[in-house]
């Protein structure tokens, strides 16, 4: 070692120092960086370069997170701020990427708050870094978020809980509804949808929700009475609401005290939307309502309209003869005329506001309309709020010296935003005191502050600088610039032209499109875009295999096999089949099945006994067997090749239908297997193959001179007849468009028909098979469906396991509501139980089972299905559930879901779920997606201290000393076992054709080779494989197949063993005895969960092979399939002999 005494003290300010410590942060690895820290300097963990940096800071920049948990646990302080920009660690690994490091330093408390020198915190750098093809719109579908006091139910929470922050209302983005406005009163608020549907929530009295009744709702409930018309605007006040539908029409409800909703004659209340009267409009469209308590407001082009309690907010003055309400819609006549043409409007409860193309802005308050502001070009929005009425018009409403002062806020296309203030009696354009520079999108405006969106998606509330600091700010500007007089007339000038607002950031608002508040301010709501917005990586569902695997199931159906339960006689030819599938597509088949063949409505097919297999054996008669296996082709396939263009039947048509009857006779006495009980498989096998070749010998037809067939045998038409005849009128029909043409197919018109899915509760008669789920509730299902859907039972049905010839239930360990979702998958090759789920919990479930089970396409199915379920409350909790059941899909739409929204991720907390393995994932991810980060990569120093002698300072040197004493005590164990091979007598089989392993090698388990820094050595294993077959074999294992297969997974090291085994003396090997060998219970035993092989006489030392340490693949005993057995039984009448098989057993005549 070259380590030395530090040569300063804990209060060590070396720049040398600090230096050095960097330069190994740059380029050494996590345990070279602690040894060299804990060694080289007493202050290294707090010592800064000349900008401020210290090894905290380029740790988090590095990504080097075992070094940062280190630093932490070593109590370094982490808010400490570099020079150059301000920037903590928080910032710096928030900036170059590293989320596992951010995700460590927010568990230790680091705010996100924290500001650097330009005012950015590590939201704000994240929010900057976010990909150019985000963009938030508000046409973008939307989600809710509300809070405030909620005094009055008007959040749609569900509950009269205040909320601190911004909150999402869950029934809209559970529903699918996204919402385009908000509107906030005092006792409800309204939410208008982006189809036009309108809901309301609050308290009900007086009928200002529009149900039909007074009952409060504390959710957002649809009002069915405009649900036949497309809304496209709502405004609303303390006691009523009013609505304007795209084609110009206003409906209005609620409270009628004041005669604001302009029905005559006028009710007290209306609890249901009703149609105000359009007489009053003189023919002119309806652009556009607004509302205040006492007042509602309608404009067109050309005029507007007020009505309610007139105290001076309608725009003209008190009527003579001393009535107070206005009932039905009037014209201000101030603003009729020619030359302005109204733009936008807004009221509040004293004050109406109205704005004209030309950017005239005026002001209905006081019984006068009086002209604001001109030339305020491209206006998108306005504001107003306070106003005073006449106390004398309503003193029962109204208080002596009430309301407030107005103010007006408008805001134009460039985002720049105009107050008037009745204080100030003029426009002026707000200038935001904030650290950095805003581009704002969308405003709302109460009675205390402004609220603000930008265009990065962020939410600001702001509030007035109130006279007294602006005065005392502008006396002292005034002294220090008192020798300028060019100076005290600019900061006059900009106290007069700009409106000072200080901001204060929303939380928990990251892609905000709209805002709006109750006039109050007690109450606020904010639209922000759906976060699955701007995904694009979506999982994808693979094509649908459905009828592929069942005409693969017809293929391979033989008379022999255990799936099949029927079987057709048509002509000289056998068709083995399955009920329930032609029961399924055809009633035909269907009353045959249900009938048994008995039934004397079947004159052209009857059962004739039994099929080999013990299956009913029905002949048809009177139709081609081709034809009838172009038929078959269709039930299984949905298709066939008489509707492929260009197909050439090969269809022998020169015999008569009835000349194919009676030659199976023969053939069914010759499959008789009474007769074959007492001979071998292979004997069996080789006598039906001689039975096959003579019929087909028996059955060439022979040569005809006749000509070719006339129009009556177009086998397109005779098909046609076929399908008529058993009832696939899909079949015939899709056959009108084929024609026969030159002995080939030619398709003319293409039609595809409705592809039939199977029903499993559909001939319930046929099923052969029952499932039953761990809560007990039973299936009944179709044996060939699920064997020909699913390799799984197939295995399990259709071999010699129990499973197959059980006449109990088949228990599956999966509980009933998600069986029902596989079987009803199998039958439909559909998922609707999935696509219509809101559990999230339940769709993963499903995946598990269908991972496990190997439905590939219903994992994507669930894939698709958790994407479209994505939440910010729930990403990082399926982004785990997805890296640990390898959803590959899932987990890259959900990596990219949490890099799109990951400051609203860190802002909540919500990412602790994830593991470190799916942190580090997420960080690399997160690199790759950021265009920027190519760029931000700190080069390694080069300058510094050599730090190749910390290598044995980490371990690893007490690993490498440990890894060659047990490659040095295997190999003295496997020399032993030479030599004790060598001294063994040998003895001669009874069999030259075979041979038994002469050694089994068994070497101590490893122990440490879990932390070798080795790679991985599997020389051993193409040398055992390819090694010459007199060398022996491995390790007692008759075949490669036997060998258990490594997992080669990066981290878990081994030694490379090699050994050779002394081949036989005359090719018969060595007899030992039992007690010779350690015992199966005694060898190393996996630690894996999955079954091991069952425990045999023959000795199996692969659970205990030192050439790879690791978890095995768990590996099923090899098993000899019946063609095995057959080859076994040729060889043994051939030679003799007995060949040597996958078992590495030898078999004795």
């Amino acid at each position: 070692m070259n380590s030395s005494i530090p040569d300063c003290t804990s209060k060590c300010r070396s720049l040398k120092h600090a230096l050095d410590v960097l330069s190994v942060v740059t380029k050494g690895n996590e345990n070279q960086i602690k040894a060299f820290l804990s060694s080289h300097c007493y202050n290294a963990a707090t010592i800064k370069d000349a900008f401020g940096r210290n090894a905290l800071h380029l740790v988090s920049s590095c990504g080097k997170k075992g070094v940062l948990d280190w630093l932490i646990e070593k109590g370094v302080d982490l808010l400490v701020k570099d020079k150059e920009s301000g920037w903590t660690a928080l910032h710096r690994s928030i900036f170059y990427g590293h989320i596992d490091c951010v995700w460590s330093l927010l568990k230790h408390g680091v705010s996100l708050y924290i500001q650097d020198k330009e005012g950015l915190s590590a939201l704000d750098l994240v929010m900057k870094d976010r990909p150019t093809h985000v963009v938030f719109k508000t046409t973008d579908p939307t989600d809710v978020y509300t809070w405030g006091d909620n005094t009055n139910f008007t959040l749609g929470h569900g509950s009269q809980n205040s909320k601190h922050h911004p909150e999402l209302v869950d029934l809209f983005s559970r529903s699918g509804v996204y919402i385009k406005q908000v509107v906030l009163c005092k006792f409800h608020s309204v939410f208008l949808s982006q189809k036009g549907q309108v809901y309301t929530c609050g308290h009900g009295p007086g009928g200002r929700l529009g149900h039909g009744d007074e009952q409060t709702c504390l959710i957002p409930r649809l009002v069915e009475g405009l649900s036949g018309h497309n809304c496209s605007q709502v405004a609303a006040a303390k006691d009523h609401t009013v609505v304007l539908t795209e084609d110009g029409c206003v409906y209005t409800f609620g409270l009628n005290i004041f005669h604001q909703l302009g029905i005559i004659p006028p009710p007290a209340s209306c609890n249901v939307p009703r149609q105000m009267q359009a007489k009053y409009l003189k023919g002119r469209t309806v652009i556009g309502v607004a509302a205040g308590r006492f007042h509602t407001v309608l404009w067109t082009r050309e005029a507007v309209y007020t009505m309610g309690l007139n105290g001076g907010q309608l725009g003209y003055l008190p009527d003579p003869n001393g009535e107070k309400y206005v009932t039905a819609p009037r014209q201000v006549s101030a603003l009729h005329h020619k030359d302005i043409t109204l733009s936008l409007v807004a009221a509040s409860d004293g004050a109406t506001v109205c704005v004209t193309t030309r950017g005239d802005i005026y002001l209905l308050a006081d019984y006068q309309c009086k002209k604001m502001a001109s030339r305020q070009l491209n206006l998108k929005k306005v504001l107003v709020s306070g106003g005073r009425m006449e106390y004398k018009v309503d003193p029962e409403n109204l208080k002596e010296n009430g309301g407030q002062k107005i103010c007006i806020l408008a805001m134009d296309g460039a985002g720049r935003v105009f107050c008037w203030r009745s204080v100030s009696s003029s426009l002026k354009q707000c200038r935001w005191a904030y650290p950095r520079q805003v581009f704002i999108s969308d405003i709302a405006l109460n009675r205390k502050d402004i609220l603000f969106v930008t265009q990065d998606g962020e939410g600001f509330r702001g509030k007035w600088f109130e006279e007294k600091k602006k005065n005392s700010e502008k006396k002292e500007i005034l002294s220090n610039l008192h020798n300028s007089s060019s100076d005290v007339s600019c900061v006059s000038d900009i106290n007069s032209v700009y409106e000072r607002i200080r901001l204060e950031k929303l939380t928990f608002a990251h892609r905000a499109v709209s805002v709006s508040t109750d006039p109050s301010g007690c109450n606020f709501a904010i639209l922000q875009s759906d976060p699955k917005t701007s995904l694009y990586e979506i999982p994808s569902v693979s094509s649908s295999s459905f009828f592929e695997e069942f005409g693969k199931l017809l293929r391979e159906t033989d008379e022999t096999d255990s799936i099949h339960d029927v079987t057709f006689q048509v002509g000289n030819r056998i068709f083995p089949a399955h009920k329930y599938i032609l029961a399924a597509h055809s009633d035909f088949f269907q009353k045959l099945f249900l009938s048994d063949g008995t039934s004397f409505d079947f004159t052209d097919v009857y059962r004739k006994d039994e099929d080999s297999a013990g299956c009913h054996l029905f002949v048809v008669e009177k139709v081609h067997p081709d034809l009838f296996e172009y038929l078959l082709q269709f039930i299984y396939t949905d298709t066939c090749d008489f509707l492929i263009h260009g197909f050439t039947p090969r269809i022998n048509l020169n015999k008569k239908p009835e000349e194919y009857q009676g030659t199976m006779n023969s053939r069914s006495n010759k499959m008789n297997c009474h007769e074959d009980n007492q001979k071998s498989a292979f004997e069996v096998y080789r006598s039906n193959q001689a039975h096959t070749v003579n019929e087909k010998q028996k059955s060439k037809p022979k040569s005809s001179n006749k000509g070719k067939s006339n129009g009556e045998d177009d086998p397109v038409r005779m098909l046609q007849n076929v399908a008529k005849k058993f009832g696939f009128s899909n079949l015939s029909s899709r056959l009108d468009g084929v024609k026969f043409e030159n002995g080939k197919i030619n398709v003319i018109e293409k039609k595809t028909g409705n592809k039939s899915k199977l029903n499993q509760k559909k001939c319930s008669f046929l099923c052969d098979v029952t499932m039953k789920s761990m809560d007990g509730k039973e299936f009944p299902c179709h044996k060939c469906v699920l064997c020909a859907r699913l390799e799984y039972f197939h295995s399990m049905l259709s071999s010699s396991w129990i499973e197959a010839s059980t006449c109990t239930a088949l228990e599956m360990p999966i509980h009933s509501d998600i069986l029902k979702v596989i079987l009803d998958y199998l039958y439909t090759d559909e998922a609707v139980v999935i696509k219509e789920s809101q559990n999230v919990d339940f769709v993963c479930s499903v995946l598990v089972v269908a991972d496990q089970l190997l439905i590939t396409r219903l994992k994507g199915i669930c894939e698709v299905a958790l994407t479209e379920k994505l939440t910010l409350k729930n990403a990082a909790m399926v982004l785990e559930f997805a890296a640990m059941y390898n959803a590959e899909q899932l987990k890259l739409s959900c990596l990219q879901f949490i890099g799109l929204n990951m400051a609203a991720l860190l802002e909540a907390r919500s990412l602790d779920v994830l593991s470190d393995g799916v942190l580090k994932d997420l960080s690399v991810f997160y690199r790759k997606m950021i265009p920027a980060m190519d760029r931000r990569v700190i080069t390694p120093y080069q300058d510094g201290p050599d730090i190749s002698y910390l290598e044995v300072e980490d371990g690893d040197i007490f690993l490498k000393e440990e890894i060659n004493l047990e490659q040095n005590f295997s190999e003295s164990m496997f020399k032993k076992a030479k030599t004790k091979a060598k001294k063994k007598p040998r003895k001669r089989s009874d069999s030259s054709g075979g041979y038994n392993l002469s050694d089994v090698i068994q070497s101590p388990p490893s122990t440490g080779l879990l932390k070798s820094d080795k790679t991985n050595s599997v020389e051993s294993l193409p040398e055992l494989l390819t090694s010459d077959s007199s060398e022996g074999s491995y390790a007692g294992v008759g075949s490669p197949r036997d060998l258990q297969s490594p997992d080669f997974i990066a981290g878990f090291q081994s030694d490379k063993i090699e050994g050779k085994i002394k081949p036989y003396v005359n090719g018969t090997p060595p007899t030992y005895s039992r007690e010779d060998l350690k015992p199966w219970e005694k060898s190393p035993i996996l630690n894996i969960s999955a079954p091991q092989t069952i425990p045999s006489n023959r000795i199996d030392t692969t659970s205990s092979s030192s050439w790879v340490a690791g978890s095995f693949s768990p590996v099923s005993p090899p098993v000899m399939d019946l063609r095995t057995i057959m080859q076994i039984e040729e060889s043994r009448q051939k030679c003799g002999a007995t060949p040597k098989t996958n078992l590495g057993l030898v078999k004795k005549s």
